[in-house]
């Protein structure tokens, strides 16, 4: 049995853009092209999770000053529920140099995300109703934000 090679690799144009595609079909969420014109923008920063080379996760955000606002994470459908989206998570959280807050938003019913992001010390901030559209109607966010201590080299 072999082991296989996970790697974090920061995205720094639209050359590394192209092999991330599959992770925004038939998704919620930011669109791929809008993501793609995110990170044109000197404020965006954004990393993807390679598992053999191929992309499993991508996280992008952006920041301003201090603050950082996570726009999106994603993960290979197939690939949910292994831990690549925590791994990916804390290893950008690491590599966020300056960034004193991280801000984000979450649908109320994403348990799973909600559970994620509470155990890397997230908190919940508040809430925006009716935020998200639905099939069933609308559907709030919850807003979690944590603070970064880089300086301890934790978070």
């Amino acid at each position: 049995m072999t082991e296989t090679e996970t790697v974090l690799r920061a995205l720094e144009g639209p050359s590394d853009l192209a092999a991330l595609r599959p992770l925004y079909e038939q998704t919620d969420g930011p669109s791929f092209e809008f993501l793609e014109g995110l990170l044109l923008q000197d404020h965006c920063r954004a990393w993807c999770l390679n598992r053999d080379e191929q992309p499993v996760a991508a996280i992008w955000y952006q920041c301003m000053a201090e603050q950082a606002e996570m726009i999106d994470l994603r993960v290979l459908d197939a690939e949910r529920r292994l831990g690549f989206g925590r791994q990916l998570l804390w290893a950008s959280l690491t590599a966020l140099e300056g960034v004193n807050t991280v801000d984000l938003e979450v649908r109320a019913s994403n348990a799973p995300a909600r559970a994620l992001y509470q155990s890397l010390g997230f908190r919940e901030a508040g809430t925006r109703s009716d935020y998200y559209a639905t099939a069933a109607g609308r559907e709030d966010a919850v807003l979690m934000s944590l603070s970064l201590n880089h300086s301890d080299n934790q978070i």
